[in-house]
């Protein structure tokens, strides 16, 4: 017989879910600065750095509510929504848009954790809170109702040991290759 987890509706499990800035930004791009991070440079798990654009950092402090810090999970809301992942310690200063940016409770929540969940389990729950006509995206408000599963710390910690220490072996071959 297995154990139930218990099930946390993740407004309850951060300290903040918001999301990034949105608005036009053609005109704040420069060629070197602050990295800025849009929906395609999110994939399952890691930054995608293709196609990365900068901001000056001046207008990064200007739109200080989508800053980014290593630990916050980034969540697409439109193009492939739902696909996260955990800002890495290498990216110490960055900004973005259109993303979900959840900032775990990390006492009672593990950022990979969280991370691997949205990922493979979270699926249902966002495509049936899909909004929008044209362009379908998520929003904050059907994140933060978003029941996530939630074993002790322990297990948390136990089960992305095992994960993570695949996923970086993929990486590593994957940059190898």
């Amino acid at each position: 017989m297995g154990v139930k987890w218990q099930t946390v509706a993740l407004e309850n499990l951060a300290n903040e879910v918001t999301v990034g800035f949105v608005g036009s930004m053609t005109q704040e791009y420069v060629d070197d600065g602050i990295p800025f991070l849009r929906s395609k440079n999110i994939n399952e798990f890691r930054v995608n750095w293709d196609d990365i654009r900068y901001i000056a950092k001046s207008f990064h402090e200007k739109i200080k509510k989508s800053k980014l810090a290593p630990g916050d999970v980034v969540i697409v809301r439109t193009g492939k929504p739902g696909v996260s992942c955990v800002i890495p310690e290498s990216l110490p200063e960055a900004n973005c848009s259109d993303v979900v940016i959840v900032r775990v409770n990390k006492r009672i929540l593990n950022e990979h954790f969280f991370c691997y969940f949205m990922n493979s389990n979270a699926a249902s729950h966002v495509s049936a809170h899909l909004v929008g006509a044209v362009q379908q995206h998520f929003n904050v408000g059907a994140a933060k109702k978003l029941m996530v599963p939630v074993p002790s710390m322990e297990e948390q910690n136990r089960i992305v040991n095992v994960l993570k220490t695949t996923d970086d072996r993929i990486e590593l071959n994957r940059q190898m290759n």
